[in-house]
């Protein structure tokens, strides 16, 4: 990631080079950039009158006047070490943020590789990512590579796919690494891209199917056909929707009655509170007990046809029962009301376990 000192390019050759004497002068005045001079020769291994110890002087001055190549040289400096300076990483990353916000390069560089180390204290992937971006905002296809992996983990593919495209120079074979990633994430964006694209061609299907049912159904509420559109509405669109619009312009219809008796039991769950449920039990419980009281005063109850008989002789049931010796009873039959129930009961287990319908969750 960062250049080190033994590639640094030469600022004076040795000590008695009269630019470099004079740059010493004015470093004493406090010229910030006559100090840098000064201690990027010194600390240059290139130089003959090399001396990195020494340079640590000059190159703090300069930094200090913000000369932003000493503040780089500095924390390159404290991140590699020497035989004469021990590694200090806290040290480097300290003058490389402060470099690096004084636009020096190798400054950036080295605060990159500062906080993104996991094993390092000073490890810390918030100021990691910045710089990481810094950097590739620079040029640097390396730190574009990282940059562009820690968006995929994050699930960012989009700039990710970006930032590994960016880095990517098919002419350099060190890049290859970046080229692959970059092209597999561009597949994975277009294997995406027309799974997505058929998604929406089913939806619009469906909605397109929904359409043509719900047609159905206001054609038969047209026709006043309303038990039809009733029917159109569970067994066709199968929405409750269109459900609620047949329902609601038969009660204003007052044609409640025309609606098979089935088709309300459907309606009773699709519909479990509320008016419309209201409006459906009342119409269940007026044709039950149609069923259970007619002219004979609830005929099909228990008991009826022994009452009918003994009033038809001239006598109570009662005093039938305990003048005949038979021991017989007449077994219970059940009334309309209990066959209504059972019989709903039934149809509400095949509704729900059909496996197209589609209001399945109102069965639970």
């Amino acid at each position: 990631m960062v250049a080190g000192l033994a590639f640094c390019s030469s600022a004076a050759k040795a000590s008695d080079d009269p630019e470099i004497a004079q740059a010493i002068a004015d470093c004493e005045r406090k010229v910030s950039v006559a100090c840098g001079t000064v201690g990027l020769a010194y600390s240059d291994p290139a130089n003959d009158q090399y001396d990195i110890f020494l340079s640590l002087r000059f190159l703090q001055e300069a930094c200090r006047g913000n000369h932003a190549a000493s503040c780089g040289r500095l924390a390159l400096v404290y991140l590699e070490g020497s035989e004469d300076i021990e590694v200090d990483r806290a040290t480097a990353g300290r003058f490389a943020i402060k470099g690096c916000s004084l636009f020096d390069k190798t400054a950036c560089e080295v605060a990159e590789t500062v906080f993104a180390e996991a094993s390092s204290d000073q490890f810390d992937a918030e100021k990691a990512l910045r710089y990481r971006r810094v950097n590739c905002d620079q040029g640097g296809w390396r730190s574009c590579e990282d940059l562009a992996r820690i968006y995929y983990n994050l699930g960012e593919f989009e700039p990710a796919e970006q930032v590994a495209a960016k880095a990517c120079d098919p002419a350099h074979s060190e890049q290859r690494s970046v080229c692959e990633f970059a092209a597999s994430l561009r597949l994975r964006r277009e294997e995406i891209e027309r799974a997505l694209a058929e998604r929406r061609d089913a939806q619009r299907r469906r909605l397109a199917e929904r359409e043509r049912a719900s047609q159905v159904v206001h054609s038969f509420l047209g026709q006043g056909k309303y038990d039809s559109a009733i029917y159109a509405a569970i067994y066709h669109s199968r929405q409750l929707s269109d459900a609620r619009i047949a329902f609601e312009a038969t009660l204003q219809a007052g044609a409640l009655g025309s609606v098979y008796k089935d088709h309300l039991y459907v309606l009773d769950y699709w519909f479990p509170s509320g008016r419309l449920n209201a409006a459906v039990n009342a119409e269940i419980e007026r044709r039950s007990r149609g069923d259970d009281c007619g002219i004979y005063n609830c005929t099909n109850m228990p008991g009826a046809s022994s009452r009918r008989w003994a009033a038809g002789a001239g006598r109570t049931a009662a005093s039938r029962s305990s003048s005949s010796a038979s021991s017989f009873q007449p077994a219970r039959m059940k009334s309309a009301a209990e066959i209504s129930r059972e019989t709903r009961n039934r149809y509400r287990t095949a509704h729900c376990t059909m496996n197209n319908n589609a209001n399945r969750y109102l069965c639970n």
